[in-house]
């Protein structure tokens, strides 16, 4: 029986609360740090075989935290950086996208974007999320770490457990938070337990 743990990277240094993406120096804030080292501890105890990481420095950092635990690195795939859906955000502040991108985030929020206005889709998100899950699963993984962000781990967990995207929004991901999915005997996936961080 194969286990995923999908685990969103803790809380960002983000003072100005800028759209960040996938720009460089953008790395956890003291808490986020103190969260990662809890998603840490809790996965202690479960044997993973692997931890696999987004390639940008927040999600690093907080799979480095729950790989050390298990007493190995982290390794980097690239297919589980964030959403490049709306790549014209990047370097904004939150406030100031619905002025610079009428109706953008409007339609982000409500899933009614239009496949042309976006460089990737969520379904295309959760695919490449999944690809990579696959793959350690075909190598004989069991119990894999996935670190990545908000919308590539809420997408692969709806796709995943055959839920609509449209629940895009409904219990996303908090920061260090670790949803469980089991695979099942009829080889489909199950959320098993979801675990957030309490950190002040």
């Amino acid at each position: 029986m194969s286990t995923v743990h999908l685990i969103r990277h803790g809380e960002v240094a983000n003072p100005n609360h800028v759209v960040y993406a996938d720009l460089p120096g953008f790395n956890l804030s003291p808490r986020g740090v103190l969260q990662a080292e809890a998603a840490g501890r809790r996965l202690s105890s479960s044997d993973l075989d692997l931890v696999i990481s987004s390639p940008l420095a927040r999600a690093r950092q907080t799979a480095t935290a729950v790989a050390r635990r298990q007493g190995f690195r982290p390794t980097v795939d690239e297919r589980l950086v964030e959403t490049r859906q709306f790549p014209g955000w990047t370097g904004h502040r939150w406030d100031d996208i619905p002025s610079l991108f009428p109706g953008q985030l409007e339609r982000y929020l409500t899933g009614t974007a239009t496949v042309e206005e976006q460089t990737e889709t969520l379904d295309s998100v959760a695919r490449r999320v999944i690809d990579v899950i696959d793959e350690a699963v075909e190598k004989g993984a069991t119990a894999i770490g996935i670190v990545s962000h908000q919308d590539p781990v809420q997408a692969a967990r709806l796709t995943m457990t055959g839920k609509a995207m449209s629940d895009l929004f409904e219990d996303p991901p908090t920061h260090a938070s670790v949803i469980t999915l089991t695979l099942t005997d009829t080889m489909d996936w199950a959320e098993s337990e979801r675990w957030d961080p309490s950190v002040d």
